[in-house]
């Protein structure tokens, strides 16, 4: 049966401290006290706020790096501390609300039935989302396509920051594409080295975490860097 504290949660923040702190305390309302903040240089109130709190663990970039660098701390923060955190999962949370705290009991039971490496969320296996406008949808739906084709897995969701993950899959995981082309290099790592299954989650979209979202024009880009770092390196 896996326990809460074996269970440590990877949140990444940038200019979030609003929506950080009631993150925070929600992630602990459901009884999980070990939470790393990943703070990527943001200029509001998050340094301030977190720097000197004594319940969580705290890192802060010399300067912003985006999404893949603020995941990549991370993940070494927790591969040089594993023995002294004395975890064996990590879930990747983001600070918008955007994720339900509630759908880690669906998390937790399929790593427990299926005894896989990964557990990834899924917006689409139970449309489990909320005003997700119909551009948005249809970009995320081609990406699954698209995946297929560069990574040869089939996944609902690919572009998912919500996931649960074992700390041995954590020592082999090096992230190294910048901006959100990142989640599928992470995909492309998963598809050939670790078990994995996806359940379904609650997504809210509010105009606050949309506003936060990479712009839809970006997606070509993203495809052109995913194409040139697979077969043209």
């Amino acid at each position: 049966m896996i326990k809460n504290n074996e269970i440590l949660f990877l949140v990444r923040s940038y200019n979030e401290w609003e929506h950080l702190i009631s993150t925070i305390e929600h992630i602990k309302k459901w009884w999980f006290n070990k939470i790393l903040v990943v703070d990527d240089w943001s200029n509001d109130w998050t340094y301030e706020k977190l720097n000197n709190r004594n319940d969580i663990f705290y890192i802060r970039h010399l300067l912003n790096r985006w999404w893949w660098a603020a995941l990549e701390t991370g993940f070494e923060f927790i591969r040089k501390f594993e023995n002294k955190l004395k975890i064996k999962y990590i879930v990747t949370f983001d600070a918008d609300w955007q994720h339900d705290i509630a759908d880690i009991k669906n998390f937790i039971n399929a790593m427990s039935k299926y005894n896989v490496d990964i557990i990834l969320w899924s917006r689409f296996m139970e449309n489990s989302y909320e005003n997700m406008p119909i551009l948005r949808k249809l970009i995320l739906k081609w990406s699954k396509l698209f995946t297929f084709i560069m990574s040869n897995i089939k996944i609902s969701d690919p572009h998912n920051g919500y996931r649960m993950i074992k700390i041995d899959v954590i020592k082999k995981i090096h992230l190294t594409m910048d901006w959100f082309e990142y989640a599928s290099e992470l995909i492309d790592i998963i598809a050939n080295n670790f078990k994995l299954v996806e359940v379904p989650v609650n997504i809210k979209y509010t105009e606050y975490s949309l506003s936060k979202w990479q712009k839809n024009l970006n997606a070509l880009n993203i495809v052109l860097k995913m194409i040139r770092n697979k077969f043209l390196k």
